[in-house]
């Protein structure tokens, strides 16, 4: 697995040009995939579950997320005419690429919010060229949104931007009062510290989304809705002292939850608060958060040989992706290039590129239940409580409810539950009935959470319940599993997975130290390992099937075996750890009295 030569490569991304020549090395493929004579964009046969008419349009409006601000900026892209048709044939009910009519629930819906921010942002190329049946037309098309059922999450506010944009517009088709009911319910969503619950999860939909529009509303009605965009500045300048612990300093952030395949879109959220001039954090510090994430990215192989964004993460992954993931969905991820809006005399562009703020090494986020660990060699962690969505998306457990998740490497999904090596095995406890069929972590009841421990309570087999604590420690963490069952089950539980090749370059011997209980593995410069400390399981290691891991398509990884017997109440216990080989990870002495339940870890004491 290799990036392919191309030309965004090599963009040093330091300037505001740099910044929109990378935007246009992204675009430049596009021009020749338009189709629907300019208003669907064919980059990939793979589906999502909307027709392959909508698939067409989806990747058409998300061009928009870059191309509106770019053009704003003062910039131009040679397929930006052919583009534009859309905005008249689409929306013409008689012309043969038409979109189609809306429904209820319906992808028109989300892909309808781009077309408005080009709308509010650069009416001078979206508007105002327009005949008078043209923008009949789109404001028909547009308006039906206000007509239809739509999901109650973070898709009420791709309505509030098109009514946005109606109002803008001075339509009739602007419904104030639908606008003020879907505000009303959006800002219900929020729990505390600057945090939405969007159907149940805490995940990237924080920043890019439910921030994200918020910022652009903010923008838009600062002066009008004044006591509503006060509340919410003040939730994004809680919510960025949050996120900014989720960044590594080389750019990358640690990958969580679903819709992963939007990959720089994640710093969409420090772009908007550019945008609205909300210096949420210095700068020079979202300058830096925003340019070296784009740099790390552009530097990893999500784009094609012809330069399309792929399906998946670091790689391309068609098992990592979601049922909503079609080929056009990765360029959302455009929503981070806002910023080119801002021309060179902004703040933002005038700052030089900082490093991060002085973080702690060990921070506790309160609403969602994760500790992140910074570690010694640049990587961050995030120890997970759980939480669990309500809606069964695609690997919805492996995306939710591991014990941890980590910038350099990743987590993994399952391919299928039957045979462990494709489960997706790191960082998780799974049980089976039968030593085939495994069943790992999902619903998940947090108990306790604080700076020195996460205790939850969860069950995936009736009768079989758990009582899972996480510690946090220099480098590395303690897992302990205090599990009752009233029947016979296997058990397997998974450490860090590590990359078993590196791209284009001579195979790397993989070091193995282990005896019964204990499993250390060394390859390509990582060492992942998993101990037992109560010498009831077995070590082994497990190749992984390809392309399951976020960060890497081939992977090995430590894991400890064992079986539980019909009415025994067992206790696990493991030391936990990932890093580069280089690095130092100090003995860690652990006693644990069974009668008490109490453990030690060097010097302190945690009653379980």
């Amino acid at each position: 697995m290799r990036t392919y030569n191309l030309p965004i490569t090599k963009n040093p991304l330091l300037t505001r040009n740099d910044v929109a020549n990378s935007l246009i090395e992204i675009l430049n493929p596009c021009k020749n995939a338009l189709s629907l004579d300019g208003a669907g964009l064919f980059v990939g046969n793979t589906s999502a579950h909307y027709s392959s008419r909508v698939t067409l349009f989806e990747g058409w409006s998300r061009l928009l997320w870059g191309l509106a601000p770019l053009r704003a900026g003062g910039y131009n892209w040679d397929g930006q005419n052919e583009h534009f048709n859309g905005f008249k044939i689409g929306v013409d009910n008689s012309n043969e690429n038409y979109w189609g009519d809306v429904k209820d629930v319906d992808q028109r819906m989300v892909e309808m919010a781009a077309m408005a921010l080009a709308l509010i942002l650069t009416p001078q190329f979206y508007w105002e060229p327009l005949t008078s049946r043209e923008k009949n037309n789109l404001l028909s098309w547009l308006s039906e949104i206000n007509k239809h059922e739509i999901s109650h999450n973070n898709w009420l506010y791709f309505r509030v931007l098109v009514n946005l944009a109606l109002e803008k517009l001075n339509s009739k088709e602007f419904n104030q009062e639908l606008m003020e009911r879907d505000l009303v319910e959006l800002e219900d969503m929020y729990v505390d510290d600057g945090w939405y619950k969007d159907k149940d999860p805490f995940d990237n939909y924080n920043p890019w989304a439910m921030q994200f529009y918020s910022i652009i509303y903010y923008y838009l009605k600062k002066d009008t809705d004044v006591q509503r965009c006060l509340r919410f500045k003040e939730r994004v300048y809680k919510f960025a002292k949050q996120h900014i612990n989720l960044v590594n300093e080389d750019g990358s952030i640690i990958p969580y939850g679903r819709s992963l395949t939007y990959r720089f879109g994640v710093t969409s959220f420090y772009s908007a608060c550019a945008f609205a001039s909300l210096e949420v954090l210095p700068y020079g510090v979202m300058k830096g958060i925003i340019l070296r994430n784009l740099r790390w990215w552009f530097n990893k192989p999500i784009f094609d040989r012809d330069g399309f964004l792929t399906i998946g993460y670091v790689h391309p992954s068609l098992i990592f992706a979601e049922e909503y993931n079609a080929p056009g969905s990765p360029y959302w991820s455009l929503k981070t290039y806002l910023i080119l809006a801002l021309d060179n005399n902004h703040p933002f562009w005038k700052a030089k590129e900082e490093k991060l703020t002085s973080l702690n090494k060990l921070e506790l986020l309160n609403v969602p239940k994760m500790l992140i660990q910074r570690n010694d060699d640049n990587n961050v962690v995030m120890l997970n409580g759980g939480q669990y969505p309500k809606f069964h998306l695609t690997h919805i457990a492996e995306k939710y409810s591991k014990f941890a998740y980590s910038t350099n490497y990743g987590f993994s999904v399952a391919s299928s539950y039957y045979d462990f090596e494709k489960c997706g095995c790191d960082n998780m406890l799974y049980f089976s009935l039968d030593n085939q069929m495994w069943y790992p972590r999902r619903e998940v009841k947090v108990l306790e959470s604080s700076r020195e421990i996460l205790k939850s309570k969860w069950s995936v087999i009736n009768g079989v319940d758990v009582i899972t604590y996480i510690i946090p420690i220099n480098n590395a963490h303690i897992r302990v599993h205090l599990i009752e069952s009233d029947k016979d089950v296997y058990t397997k539980e998974g450490g860090f997975a590590i990359a078993l090749h590196k791209p284009m370059v001579k195979e790397s011997p993989i070091i193995i130290e282990q005896s019964e209980n204990k499993i250390k593995i060394s390859c390509n410069g990582d060492t992942t390992l998993i101990n037992d400390f109560l010498g009831n399981r077995v070590s082994e290691k497990v190749h992984a099937n390809p392309n399951l891991n976020c960060n890497f398509p081939t992977t090995i990884i430590p894991i400890l075996t064992g079986k539980i017997n019909k009415g025994e109440k067992t206790t696990f216990i493991s030391l936990v750890s990932a890093y580069k080989s280089d690095l130092k990870v100090n003995q860690v002495d652990i006693k644990f009295d069974n009668q008490t339940k109490t453990l030690k870890v060097d010097d302190k004491v945690y009653q379980l």
